[in-house]
C-alpha cells in the first residue's frame, strides 16, 4: 500500500523544487524580487509560501489558461515564435508572487527571469524525481 499518492509526491517534489527556485532567484535577482531580511523567519515563511502557490498554480491553474486559450494559442504561438507559453508562465509567477505576502516583483525583467529560474530549477527537479509519469 502506498503512503502517498502519486498527486501528492508530485505536488511535494514540486514544493521543494520551487522552494530551491524561489531562494535561486531571490539570491540571483536581489534588486528583482524583494523579499523579507534574509534568513529571517519571515524570509522562510515567505519563501515556503511562494513555493507552495508556484506549486499549485504550476499544476492546476496554468495547464486550465493555456487550455482555454489553445484556440488562439496556435497563432499566438506563431506570432510569438513560441514565446505565448512562457509568457503565461511569467503571468503565472507573477500572479504568484501577488497571492504572497512580504515579496515584490521589481519590474517585468525581473519575472520573466525568475521565471526561467523556477523552470530550469523545475526541469532538474522533474529530472530527478521523475516528473508526473509512472514508473515501471
Amino acid at each position: 500500500m502506498e503512503v502517498l499518492s502519486r498527486e501528492i509526491r508530485f505536488l511535494l517534489a514540486r514544493l521543494v523544487t520551487n522552494f530551491f527556485a524561489v531562494l535561486l532567484a531571490a539570491q540571483v535577482l536581489d534588486d528583482g524580487i524583494e523579499l523579507p531580511a534574509q534568513g529571517s523567519q519571515p524570509f522562510w515563511a515567505t519563501t515556503l509560501a511562494l513555493a507552495a502557490v508556484l506549486a499549485v498554480l504550476n499544476s492546476y491553474v496554468r495547464p486550465v489558461v493555456e487550455l482555454v486559450l489553445k484556440p488562439i494559442g496556435c497563432l499566438l504561438s506563431l506570432l510569438t515564435f513560441g514565446l505565448s507559453h512562457f509568457v503565461i508562465s511569467a503571468l503565472v509567477f507573477w500572479g504568484a508572487t501577488l497571492l504572497v505576502d512580504d515579496i515584490t516583483i521589481n519590474g517585468v525583467s525581473a519575472a520573466l527571469v525568475g521565471t526561467v529560474i523556477v523552470a530550469v530549477v523545475g526541469a532538474f527537479g522533474s529530472f530527478a524525481f521523475g516528473g508526473r509519469a509512472e514508473r515501471e
